[in-house]
């Protein structure tokens, strides 16, 4: 019932006493007038007159002491259930506002100043009050953060001068007794009676401390990496584009990616825990120089990226390179030891090499590949002898559009095991692409450019048909049928007749939907999230299954995830890493798996190298696994030949290179 509603039925009843009292009055004034003149004319005994006139008050007394009784008793019984309605209703609300971490409060607004009214215990509790403790404008102003007062004023003006028509809706931190500050989301609404002479500001509140704190770790998660704490590609990519903006017009930049070379002759039998520690204690070293402006970043497991402030040229490349001393050239402390760190780098200048942060750091990354050819340890400089590579990169592309049709692209698979069973569970299809000449084109080459230049539908369509026949012939000897994980760009999900596709391969092939799955990036997500929901949908009516692939890259948030129709998500092999022997590593990825089982997701482990990291990923809760550890990536004919096997783990050991 709205206030408009609530004003009209007080308006109906708010005569009803005085009405009722009226009748009364004046049916007792007639009643009195006309009975005594009756009576008198009646009875001419003084005796009897009298008489008769007490039996008559008595008459009078029992009658309207009945239709009072009458009255009240049938008023009673609408009171009494509508109070027992209300009760009801309020124990509902407290029960879902307790279940929800949430409370009732009211502000009167009639004196023309805001007053706390009420506040439920269920609000009091979180901040360390007690039930009874009385809540004042005052206390709460002093108890909101100083950075969200002003926010909550606002809000709480405009619902007020809207007069209803808008709601209080905002988030703030509010201090609670042990000094640690709390989030709450209040959303209210002005409720005017009386004709306007009561005027509160009612609502509700909720303690969103634990859903606040999860999704900055997320976000943090999403945009620095968990093992360093260094930003991630993306993010340094932001960084320096602020960096540039505010330059000076005759200001120069420096970038420097370092990549440490063969870091695994550092670890030894340790592992991927050793190799953290180096990565952390060169980590440990970049943020030591962040205090002089430089702005530092993990690319990938053993390469790095520094960029110094603007500064005139010679000045950033002087920086740069006494950073790049302290960092890498300085050995590092290990066990009693010291390792002598053997790395290699590329660097760019702007505005010479790049005129913003992606190129410089495209550029950087092609200095880099040079660097690592070399013997030495100095810096390589991008140069216009690095054309070479755009060359190559042009011939490519130029094979590219008739790579299919020459029988250049072939399909390879790699198995995912169920961890809790040894089986093989699926495989994942994978391109290959060799060129004549050249030979192997790895992937991450040659699928960025089909994507960038249109090829990418035929190349996928083809690698989905391909896929579809293998795992049609795929029937393990206890007669299981493993399912195939095909990879989807964002052009073959933008094309909307990509369903469609599916479909008619599937049906060509004869492979039951549910054993093919579709892979899918964050970065397919965050372009368009509204296309990709539409897409997806339209793909699981055909009963295909949803992946989200190399999770922990993107940008995904939490209130995406749960929206998307997918059914199973892959922990990037980044985060991986490192799990069972690193506390932030196993960490990070225990609170991956908490939020899948939450979604119903079932999780996939990828980069598995060790036994031991597949023994710590199973009893974690990870259903499936992926990596070297088990197989590397084999042609269809010996994947026909690994449905079957049992992964019986053996004693812990490096997966062979």
């Amino acid at each position: 019932m709205n206030s408009e509603e609530g004003d009209s039925i007080r308006a109906s009843y708010r005569y009803i006493p005085a009405l009722v009292a009226g009748i009364y009055a004046v049916g007792s004034l007639l009643w009195i007038l006309f009975s005594d003149r009756v009576v008198a004319d009646l009875f001419r005994d003084e005796r009897t007159y009298h008489q008769v006139q007490t039996y008559k008050g008595l008459f009078f007394i029992s009658v309207s002491s009945l239709l009072i009784f009458g009255l009240l008793r049938w008023a009673w019984k609408d009171i009494l259930a509508a109070y027992r309605t209300a009760r009801e209703s309020e124990r509902r609300l407290q029960l879902a506002l307790a279940s929800a971490d949430g409370g009732v409060w009211a502000i009167d607004l009639a004196k023309g100043e805001e007053t706390i009214d009420y506040v439920s215990p269920g609000l009091l509790a979180p901040l360390g009050l007690p039930a009874g403790h009385r809540l004042s404008m005052a206390e709460l102003h002093a108890r909101t953060h100083p950075d969200d007062i002003a926010q909550v004023d606002s809000s709480i003006d405009f619902a007020i001068a809207s007069g209803g028509r808008h709601i209080h809706d905002v988030r703030y931190r509010v201090r609670a007794d042990d000094g640690a500050y709390r989030w709450f989301h209040s959303r209210g609404s002005l409720v005017v009676e009386d004709g306007g002479k009561s005027r509160r500001l009612i609502g509700v509140s909720f303690d969103i401390t634990a859903q606040t704190e999860a999704e900055e770790l997320v976000r943090q998660l999403l945009r620095y990496d968990p093992a360093t704490g260094l930003a991630k590609p993306a993010t340094l990519i932001d960084d320096i584009a602020v960096t540039l903006e505010k330059r000076d017009g005759a200001q120069a930049f420096a970038i420097l990616q370092v990549r440490i070379r063969d870091i695994e002759q550092f670890v030894g039998e340790a592992g991927s825990a050793e190799a953290e520690l180096i990565a952390q204690a060169v980590a440990d070293r970049l943020r030591s120089a962040a205090t002089a402006g430089i702005l530092a970043a993990r690319i990938a497991g053993d390469t790095f990226a520094l960029a110094t402030p603007a500064r005139a040229s010679g000045e950033a490349v002087d920086i740069l390179s006494r950073t790049f001393d302290q960092v890498f050239q300085v050995p590092i402390p290990a066990k009693g030891s010291e390792i002598r760190l053997r790395v290699a780098a590329g660097g760019a200048l702007f505005p010479q090499d790049g005129r913003d942060a992606g190129e410089l750091l495209r550029k950087s990354g092609h200095a880099l590949l040079a660097a690592v050819a070399a013997t030495d340890t100095s810096i390589a400089w991008f140069t216009s002898g690095l054309d070479a590579e755009h060359r190559r990169r042009g011939e490519r592309l130029r094979d590219l559009g008739m790579a299919v049709e020459k029988g250049e692209i072939s399909v390879v698979y790699q198995p995912l095991i169920d961890l809790r069973t040894g089986r093989t569970a699926g495989f994942e299809a994978l391109a290959r692409w060799s060129r004549p000449v050249e030979g192997a084109v790895p992937p991450t080459e040659f699928i960025p450019l089909a994507e960038q230049f249109g090829h990418i539908k035929g190349i996928g369509e083809f690698i989905l048909r391909q896929a579809c026949t293998a795992a049609a012939r795929w029937r393990g000897t206890d007669g299981r049928t493993p399912f195939v994980a095909v990879n989807v760009s964002t052009m073959q999900l933008d094309d909307p007749a990509f369903p469609a596709t599916v479909a008619r391969i599937l049906a060509e092939t004869g492979l039951d939907p549910s054993r093919l799955e579709i892979e899918i990036t964050e970065s397919v997500i965050i372009r368009d999230p509204q296309l990709a929901i539409h897409r997806l949908e339209a793909l699981r009516r055909l009963g295909v299954t949803i992946a989200i692939d190399d999770f922990g890259t993107g940008y995904s948030s939490l209130a995406m995830l749960s929206r998307l129709p997918v059914t199973r998500l892959k922990i990037d092999r980044s985060l991986v890493t490192g799990f069972g022997e690193s506390r932030s590593s196993s960490g990070i990825v225990s609170m991956i798996i908490d939020l899948c089982r939450h979604l119903d997701l079932v999780v996939t482990a990828e980069g598995v190298e060790t036994d031991t990291q597949a023994k710590a990923l199973a009893g974690a809760g990870i259903d499936l696994g992926q990596g070297f550890v088990f197989s590397r990536p084999v042609v269809g004919e010996d994947a026909e030949k690994l449905v079957s096997r049992s992964w019986i783990p053996a004693e812990p050991r490096r997966a062979s290179a």
